[in-house]
């Protein structure tokens, strides 16, 4: 059922695209409003770094200079270039700034006070990327406009939100994995009805089954009502071409009979009463052959029909040890038990009626019968002899309607295209080659059957 057209990869391929597409997307979603929170925490202490530096800075008129009435609690602004700073400048220089910035500025520039924060990212001391918030004011006793700095490491911004998504890809991950297993076992549960379906048709073929079992899913009843009304369809033509193929028998050979008991009535001379009784018995034969032919074309391909090889074999060695006992012909035959034909019983008779036949009339001392399965689901049939053997070029006659090889020996010549008209229609092949007893050699080509119980 796996393959490139199979169902159930189909539907786990849209389903497991699907969820990964959803997937991709919530991380995606998810880890920019993480991103966006880890910003706004760090940018929000930053702010409140800042807006305590206004609060504390006031102008100093009697040293004329900007003071700062408390330092920023964070130790990290003073340490000596931590990637933390502060500063707060006018126009033309830094007027106070934090320890950990030693000799480095954060630049200069003042715009109006609207009392907007800035934010950019900057080169640091140390060629570090910095997160930096500005703001414009006025610090109290004083008349200019100065500007308020804070900065901090980008890079710890990043480790941040590094450190809170991967948890993150780890869990989606995860879930992925399990919405892969489940979707894997709802597919295979899903098909599984589907799948004794099939093998209640390979029931049906084996003979087990007469019709598909009701099915216990709604979905699952409109197949199964169309495929029993199909099969109880198709038995129901076989039996009607049956029955109208045995009227027409008893059509045709009952005026048969009559001219047959009307050639022992009336006088003729010797000759003509053999030749219309050739042509009577010749007409007979094309009758049963033809009838045969239409009963075995009825049915060909029927769900169910099989027939154990060996078993058959069997049943006709008793027949035909019995009409050449005077050969003292020795039959064997070897067959596999799991060699089983799927077709009809009366069919497998004919054909190997004929072959057997065949060969006990060409055969010296032996003749040699096997049956075995092929890799293919096929089955092999051979029947082989000790007898004259034929000419490369006599295989392709022997089957040819009417052909015989040797007139001296008994027979209608019609046998053996019998034979090869059963195994076309059951879409087998029939061949001809050197025995290795020293005659011929007939190889027949089947269709097997599972055999019963076999899923």
């Amino acid at each position: 059922m796996i393959g490139r057209q199979s169902l159930a990869l189909r539907m786990m391929a849209f389903a497991l695209g699907a969820s990964l597409i959803a997937l991709v997307a919530a991380g995606l979603i998810i880890s920019t409003l993480l991103r966006n929170f880890v910003v706004d925490t760090f940018e929000t202490n930053l702010n409140a770094t800042m807006v305590a530096l206004m609060a504390n800075t006031q102008f100093d008129e009697t040293a004329g200079r900007l003071s700062l009435d408390a330092s920023v609690a964070d130790p990290r602004f003073e340490r000596p270039l931590s990637g933390w700073y502060w500063q707060i400048a006018d126009a033309d220089q830094v007027l106070i700034g934090s320890g950990s910035l030693w000799t480095a500025t954060l630049g200069l520039g003042v715009g109006e006070p609207d009392g907007s924060v800035d934010r950019r990212i900057m080169e640091g001391p140390q060629s570090e990327a910095l997160l930096v918030l500005e703001r414009n004011f006025t610090a109290p006793g004083g008349t200019s406009r100065l500007r308020v700095s804070v900065a901090m490491p980008q890079d710890l911004i990043e480790s941040e939100i590094a450190r809170m998504v991967w948890p993150l890809v780890l869990s989606l991950s995860l879930l992925g994995l399990g919405l892969s297993l489940a979707i894997v076992i709802q597919v295979v549960l899903g098909l599984r009805p589907l799948r004794q379906v099939e093998r209640d048709l390979k029931r049906i073929e084996a003979g087990e089954l007469d019709i598909l079992p009701n099915a216990r899913h709604a979905e699952l009843v409109p197949l199964v009502t169309q495929i029993n009304s199909l099969l109880t369809h198709s038995r129901t033509t076989v039996e009607r071409a049956r029955t109208h193929v045995g009227n027409l028998a008893h059509g045709l050979k009952t005026p048969l009979s009559g001219l047959d008991a009307l050639l022992r009535r009336v006088r003729l001379h010797a000759a003509d009463r053999r030749e219309l009784e050739a042509l009577s018995g010749s007409m007979n034969r094309m009758i049963s052959q033809h009838l045969r032919r239409a009963r075995s074309a009825a049915t060909v391909g029927l769900a169910g029909a099989r027939t154990p090889v060996g078993e058959a074999i069997g049943e006709l060695l008793p027949v035909f040890r019995g009409i050449y006992a005077e050969k003292g012909l020795n039959i064997a035959f070897e067959a596999d038990i799991a060699v089983i034909f799927a077709g009809e019983r009366d069919d497998l008779d004919e054909m190997l009626g004929n072959l057997i036949d065949n060969g006990a009339k060409w055969a010296k001392s032996t003749v040699r019968i096997t049956a075995a399965p092929c890799d293919s689901g096929e089955i092999a049939i051979t029947v082989s002899d000790d007898g004259p053997g034929m000419a490369e070029d006599e295989f392709k006659l022997v089957t040819q309607r009417g052909h015989r090889l040797d007139e001296s020996l008994p027979g209608s010549g019609l046998g053996l295209a019998i034979v090869s008209d059963l195994v076309a229609l059951y879409g087998g092949s029939l061949t001809f080659s050197r025995s290795a007893l020293g005659g011929v050699e007939a190889r027949l080509i089947l269709q097997g059957a599972l055999q019963a119980g076999v899923t």
